[in-house]
């Protein structure tokens, strides 16, 4: 993933923390894969299907179960190397950054029933329109897109009366306004996803959005803790460096409990009665 155009400030590099990442990517997947699954029941045999940033490839297999032998998937993402060994016997793997990279290598516009993205727009701060036009440009009429994403900034104790609850909060609230200053993830992301479909020019819009409650310890405090850690850098400011402990610290305490942040998913179809331009978008 690359924040941008192309730059590599994505805060959860995998560059020399690669099994920490593919760790973190597989709780992602046990976490939140019974919801994306549940939310492709859309998805029909003989369909093409692209998922974009597929992690390690749980749900393009779960796509390409669904499509069958007539049908296609394609995974893609800037970052393959965790998707070494997904086995698609009815599609493939591509390196590929959606704001980017020509259209034409993923089978060009109009080439898809249905495409999916989860927990990918909100590191494309600045750049989330654009990748929505793209993935629309994609989309055969009548073709699905299907965008799952979060709310950072709804994150909270769930426990006033656990001792860390309010540094924890506050922890949230500096690192929420850290992620708008450095314009690195928009913490804000999921609640924007409709009002982004509608101005691609998709119809038949439809959401759902829900939160978890957790005791620290378990699988989503896990997943929240590793990509706590995923986002050091060496040399950290002290403050910041001690508000991470304090999180960590929190997360797995099995006496607190946790709110996660709000999970949106927006479907949109591409309803246009003709295919859409062909003309890749470029950056502003």
């Amino acid at each position: 993933m690359t924040n941008g155009a192309g730059n590599n400030d994505y805060v959860l590099a995998a560059r020399g923390r690669e099994a920490h990442e593919i760790g973190r990517l597989e709780l992602l997947q046990q976490i939140f894969d019974p919801f994306t699954r549940r939310r492709l029941d859309i998805v029909q045999l003989g369909w093409r299907c692209l998922e974009v940033g597929a992690g390690r490839g749980s749900i393009a297999r779960f796509l390409s179960d669904r499509v069958g032998p007539t049908g296609a998937v394609i995974a893609t993402d800037i970052d393959i190397e965790p998707l070494v060994g997904l086995d698609l016997p009815n599609g493939k793997v591509v390196k590929h950054n959606i704001l980017v990279d020509s259209l034409a290598g993923l089978g060009g516009p109009g080439s898809f029933d249905l495409i999916h993205g989860r927990l990918l727009l909100q590191h494309l701060f600045d750049h989330q329109d654009l990748a929505i036009m793209q993935m629309v440009a994609l989309l055969k009429p009548g073709g699905w897109l299907v965008i799952e994403d979060l709310d950072t900034d709804t994150i909270s104790a769930a426990d006033p009366a656990h001792l860390l609850s309010e540094r924890y909060n506050q922890g949230i609230a500096a690192g929420v306004a850290a992620m708008r200053a450095s314009r690195s993830v928009d913490p804000a992301c999921g609640r924007g996803l409709l009002p982004r479909f509608k101005r691609a020019g998709l119809g038949a819009l439809r959401h759902e959005g829900f939160v978890l409650l957790e005791q620290g310890g378990g699988p989503l405090c896990r997943w929240y803790a590793q990509s706590t850690e995923g986002s050091r850098r060496p040399g950290g400011d002290p403050s910041r460096e001690a508000a991470i402990a304090l999180t960590l610290k929190a997360l797995n305490d099995p006496n607190f409990w946790l709110q996660s942040g709000l999970f949106h998913c927006a479907w949109g179809q591409n309803d246009k009665s003709r295919a859409l331009s062909s003309n890749h978008i470029k950056l502003s």
